[in-house]
């Protein structure tokens, strides 16, 4: 019951007075004494009711509401799950029950209830929104669409279901028939949506960043620049927009500009690892390699701590037999043990260049544990064994280097000189051949090329 007056009150615990076990004057009371926060009074109203009947659906619905208040779910779902086996009608019941479900973590119960609850209530466009959320499957794609197309009918010029739908758009993960995965993004209806938000709200730092993204897959730089510089005056989002202009500045060579941002990317814990990484490569750029070794190894940590997040997440998953949500994470996971091998290579490269003693080559080999297929990092693990003699395995580098990116010339040279060592002509010209494919100024391979060719005359 809301905005009770005084006078109201008064009648209300006037009539309890009178007779305590009146039913209509405990509901009404507890209800607008919840609304005050009044939670004991609303316990001892509530307990009184339920001592006198049993079957009043609105006591029990209140009495899951103050419990959930308090954060007491488990007792909130048993008193909301009595409150709809009562009267299995009332929208608001399943409205409560999916906030319930939610804070429990039973994503599958809140899904029963919004279902239920969109078929009492259609027009209820914050349901169609949470739904849409909660679906968050590739075979759900189309479905999701549709609730969110809904709610925005329903709840007009809304500007967080707006950007759920763009970002739905964008990402355009569909599943085939096949039971594969399909990207399919429809990027002109999401950036029409995206332009639209910023219509409604300028401010909304979240559009500036995705329509930044948009406008980089295309030719649109300067308007990117633009956004994200805009982006980047929103606290909540400074952290991405200053890691995305720091990418940007690093492309057009300007490197003080490019660690600028960066250094303001690792401010927030998100871009912190991203951020460091990124720093690192602009300060051994610049020649400045004991900070660049530092912040190698800052990115490290931050990396770690992210892969035993990643790791716990992808196993919690699997406990849920959400596959396709352990599938995402195992992605990630892979994509965080890529970025530890990158900057463990680096810091042997800060450490090589430095002319320190060779413990720094372990740094090389935490590179290949953690992202074996590491092209640069099998390549110099290759150029090692060739100083030590030992060019089989030298050549086992330089093959899992180019299986790993085929377009690695500088292996392909290396795979030419050993073939040629083992007088095997075919294969050092092949090599070669591939190199001057690759890199068709490269005068060392074209003089290789030369004397191997004539040697075969």
């Amino acid at each position: 019951m809301d905005g009770l007056t005084t006078e109201a009150f008064r009648h209300l615990e006037k009539a309890l007075t009178h007779d305590p076990n009146h039913i209509p004057a405990l509901i009404a009371l507890s209800d607008a004494y919840l609304d005050q926060g009044r939670f004991a009074q609303v316990e001892k109203l509530l307990k009184k009711a339920i001592s006198v009947r049993k079957d009043q659906s609105e006591v029990f619905f209140l009495e899951a509401k103050l419990l959930f208040l308090r954060d007491n779910n488990e007792k909130a779902a048993k008193s909301i799950d009595e409150a709809i086996k009562l009267e299995i009608g009332q929208p608001k019941y399943y409205r409560l029950a999916a906030d319930i479900a939610k804070a429990r973590q039973k994503p599958f119960e809140q899904q029963l209830f919004l279902e239920r609850l969109i078929d009492l209530d259609p027009l209820d466009g914050e349901a169609h929104y949470k739904l849409g959320k909660l679906l968050h499957h590739p075979e759900d794609f189309d479905r999701v669409k549709l609730l969110f197309e809904i709610s925005i009918d329903l709840l007009p010029n809304n500007s967080r279901v707006m950007f759920s739908l763009a970002q739905h758009l964008f990402a355009g993960e569909k599943s085939l028939e096949d039971g594969s995965i399909s990207i399919e993004r429809d990027i002109q209806s999401a950036k029409e949506i995206l332009t639209k938000i910023l219509t409604i709200d300028p401010s909304h730092g979240k559009a500036k960043i995705m329509l930044a993204e948009i406008e980089l897959e295309g030719d649109g730089k300067a308007i990117a620049t633009r956004l994200l510089q805009e982006a980047f005056e929103e606290e909540t989002e400074r952290g991405q927009a200053a890691y995305m202009l720091g990418l940007i500045w690093g492309e057009k060579g300007d490197f003080d500009q490019a660690e600028t941002y960066f250094k303001a990317a690792i401010k927030h814990a998100e871009w912190e690892a991203l951020g460091e990484f990124r720093l690192a490569l602009v300060m051994r750029r610049k020649g400045q390699i004991e900070e660049a070794t530092e912040h190698f190894e800052n990115c490290m940590s931050a990396f770690k701590k992210r892969e035993a997040q990643l790791i716990k997440s992808k196993e919690l998953c699997l406990e849920k037999l959400d596959f396709h949500e352990s599938r995402k994470e195992l992605a990630s996971l892979q994509l965080v043990r890529k970025s530890l091998g990158e900057a463990s290579l680096g810091i042997y490269k800060c450490k090589n260049s430095s002319q320190k003693e060779k413990e720094h080559i372990q740094y090389l080999d935490d590179s290949l544990l953690h992202y074996p297929n590491y092209p640069e990092a099998n390549y110099e693990k290759g150029l090692l064994h060739i100083q030590d003699g030992e060019n089989e395995y030298a050549k086992d580098r330089f093959e899992k280097a180019v299986e790993g990116d085929w377009n690695h010339w500088p292996s392909h040279m290396e795979l030419a000189s050993l073939a040629k060592v083992g007088k095997e002509l075919q294969k050092a010209e092949m090599h070669a051949k591939i190199v001057l494919d690759l890199d068709p100024e490269n005068h060392v391979a074209t003089s290789f090329l030369k004397k191997i060719q004539a040697s075969q005359v």
